[in-house]
């Protein structure tokens, strides 16, 4: 089985690359990543990854300045009153609050329309005499295919003078639809929470332009809430010290819309976007003021440190995958991952400080497949050749074992379990010299070509072709349990073959031929011997001289397929076979018994002949040579052809004529033709 390996030398093993194709294939997919960065499915991604962030952050404790009164399912059953209610309520309400000790009051309902000049009334008193009530305010947009318009709505003027301030009550929701970030400043007007941070604590100023991430206490329902008729009844009014020196957020915390005519104030957060439920807008702007008040919210990476960080990881990943191949490549993408993952979460859980890891994800995941795809398209050609060069030698499952591991290839071996098979023609030579070359060839390309293609279809390797002769092996180089059983299988089928072979070549005048086949298992050495350019993949060891000279030792006693014991009883329980004889052959020190192959086991009994052959040796080594040349003619009655009965028929008459005494039972060959 030689091959030139010069073709398959480039592609035996995967070239790194040039250090200027792994950052040509870094710079490419980093603009590719840059250019996801700007879309909205890339800006998804990362915030999705920060409301993992958000989820496995531990929830704070309820903020203590916080107090929200909820508008709620419950005080609208209690007061049994539709929307709007009375401002003589929410006048009630202020003043029962008041007389609590409530620091700050927080309405997050907004009063632009009039409603009856009595309760207007009442409301601005109430909020005057109090001097701690902030109103809301808001920006309505009205979008058209011509005209897109902002509009600020206030409270009615009555009630913008008696408050001690008036807020944009707005929020930031990120494309998604989800909020994660705040702004203290929105169209040049100061929000809720700058608001109120400088009447809490005016001593510390706050940057005008301050915007991060909102440091949510927890999900839904984190902040302490009492329900709006709760605070309206004496009997059911929280105790003063629930209210005193807090500050007091009023607002819905509905799940739908009290007007018809209005949208829910709810939005959505990284704790309840899975859930698809929503936390009020009244809960949102107190985990703002909470984030504000404590400074504690979050910062981001940004956008230059970032491309300037994606760039380095993505270059220095391209150049270390171009150097591996996928399966450790893959395990350098999994390490690079796991880092940049955790070191990202860390940093937001422990530090507050968000690194956005996605995109420099995608970019390491598009770097090693591109090095991969690149890794398998020259293995595949690799394959491609293996596959054309052996598939006429071994069979399909060994070229697809030396496509999957081409370093079986290289020089050198590994000792292996193997049955060796040699096949020789009889006469053939003779045969050659009478027939002019062309027919001689012709016979040839026949014979070899149903012999080969019945040790492969039996998962043999063809080694070589000596001559009219082919030596071929089982086991090596794809382990086979069963090597013993395919190779005797193989040798059955290779006689059937020469049989119809012999017929067609004796209709066309050639005489005819005998096949000879010996086979011998043991322990051989399997590997490539050769040099880089020309190799020959093949086994080696005592074995392989035993099995040449059990071949040529059919010729002595008339047999076409001859075993050794070794094989013999790897197989001995799925064919049919006789032993012959025990022979010391040349370089061995001990005897080797012989078994000769006579095909499958019957599926009834034996055949006479067999038992009767198997009597008359045993008779033979006894020295009861009468009895032995008594059952030997049994034997060639049943079977006239039988060569190794005839010639122990006559060696035991031989010895019964001359009345030898002693008889060695081992034969010994020096040397077979």
């Amino acid at each position: 089985m030689r091959e030139s390996t010069s073709g398959m030398s480039s592609l035996a093993k995967f070239s790194p690359g040039p250090f200027s194709r792994a950052l040509l294939v870094g710079l490419l997919v980093f603009g590719a990543v840059v250019g996801l960065g700007y879309s909205h499915f890339g800006q998804t991604l990362e915030n999705l990854a920060l409301d993992i962030g958000y989820t496995l952050r531990p929830a704070s404790p309820p903020p203590p300045e916080l107090l929200i009164v909820g508008i709620d399912e419950a005080s609208f059953q209690e007061l049994k009153r539709p929307w709007p209610w009375s401002r003589k309520l929410h006048a009630q309400l202020v003043q029962n609050l008041v007389k609590a000790g409530a620091r700050l009051i927080i309405f997050d309902v907004l009063f632009a329309d009039p409603t009856t000049p009595e309760a207007d009334l009442a409301f601005a008193e109430a909020i005057q005499r109090a001097g701690n009530v902030i109103l809301a305010c808001t920006i309505e947009k009205f979008e058209s295919p011509s005209i897109y318009r902002q509009t600020l709505v206030e409270p009615l003027k009555m009630f913008s003078e008696a408050a001690s301030g008036v807020a944009l009550f707005v929020v930031t929701p990120d494309s998604d639809g989800v909020v994660r970030r705040f702004h203290l400043r929105l169209g040049g007007l100061d929000t809720m929470p700058a608001l109120v941070a400088k009447l809490w604590r005016p001593q510390h100023e706050l940057p005008a332009d301050l915007s991060g991430l909102i440091n949510f206490v927890g999900p839904m329902g984190s902040i302490e809430t009492i329900s709006y008729y709760q605070v309206l009844n004496p009997e059911l009014m929280p105790k003063t010290a629930k209210i005193k020196d807090r500050i007091v957020l009023i607002g819905r915390i509905m799940q739908s819309s009290i007007d018809p005519l209005a949208h829910a104030d709810n939005f959505y957060t990284p704790f309840v976007v899975g859930s698809r439920q929503a936390m009020s807008g009244v809960e949102m702007q107190g985990h703002i003021i909470s984030t504000v008040l404590r400074k504690a919210w979050g910062e981001e990476l940004q956008w230059l440190p970032r491309l300037i960080l994606s760039l380095l990881l993505v270059l220095g990943f391209s150049i270390l995958a171009a150097r591996l191949s996928p399966l450790p490549g893959l395990v350098a993408l999994l390490v690079f991952l796991v880092i940049l993952g955790f070191v990202s979460l860390s940093l937001f859980i422990l530090k507050n400080f968000w690194m956005p890891p996605v995109l420099a994800m995608v970019g390491l995941i598009a770097v090693y497949a591109t090095h991969s795809l690149k890794y398998l398209a020259a293995e595949i050609q690799e394959k491609r050749w293996l596959r054309q060069a052996f598939s006429r030698y071994v069979s399909p499952s060994v070229v697809e074992i030396i496509a999957a591991d081409p370093q079986k290839l290289e020089l050198g071996g590994e000792e292996v379990d193997a049955t060796i098979l040699f096949a020789d023609l009889t006469d053939f030579t003779a045969l050659s010299e009478r027939l002019p070359p062309k027919e001689i060839i012709t016979l040839l390309d026949e014979y070899f070509t149903a012999m080969t293609s019945i040790i492969l279809a039996h998962k043999g390797t063809v080694d070589k072709y000596i001559g009219d002769g082919i030596m071929c092996f089982w086991g090596a180089p794809l382990p086979q349990r069963d090597h013993a059983i395919l190779a005797c299988s193989a040798a059955l089928d290779m006689q059937e073959a020469m049989r119809t072979l012999n017929k067609n070549w004796v209709a066309m005048g050639h005489p005819d031929q005998t096949l000879r086949i010996g086979l011998h298992s043991g322990r051989v050495v399997a590997g490539n011997v050769g040099s880089r350019d020309r190799f020959n993949y093949t086994v080696m060891g005592d074995p392989v001289n035993l099995t040449f000279r059990l071949e040529k030792v059919n010729k002595f006693y008339g047999s076409k397929i001859l075993l050794s014991e070794a094989t013999y009883q790897l197989v001995k329980r799925d064919f049919m076979m006789r032993e012959l004889d025990r022979i010391m052959v040349k370089g061995r020190t001990q005897s080797v018994t012989l078994y000769e192959l006579l095909g499958p086991l019957p599926q009834g009994e034996f055949p006479a002949a067999l038992k009767l052959f198997a009597d008359a040796i045993a008779a033979y080594r006894r020295k009861d040579w009468h009895r032995a040349t008594e059952k030997f003619q049994e034997v060639l009655r049943l079977n006239p052809d039988d060569t190794t009965s005839q010639l122990y028929y006559e060696r035991a008459a031989h010895f019964l004529s001359d009345s030898v005494s002693l008889m060695p039972n081992i034969h010994k060959f020096e040397k077979q033709d």
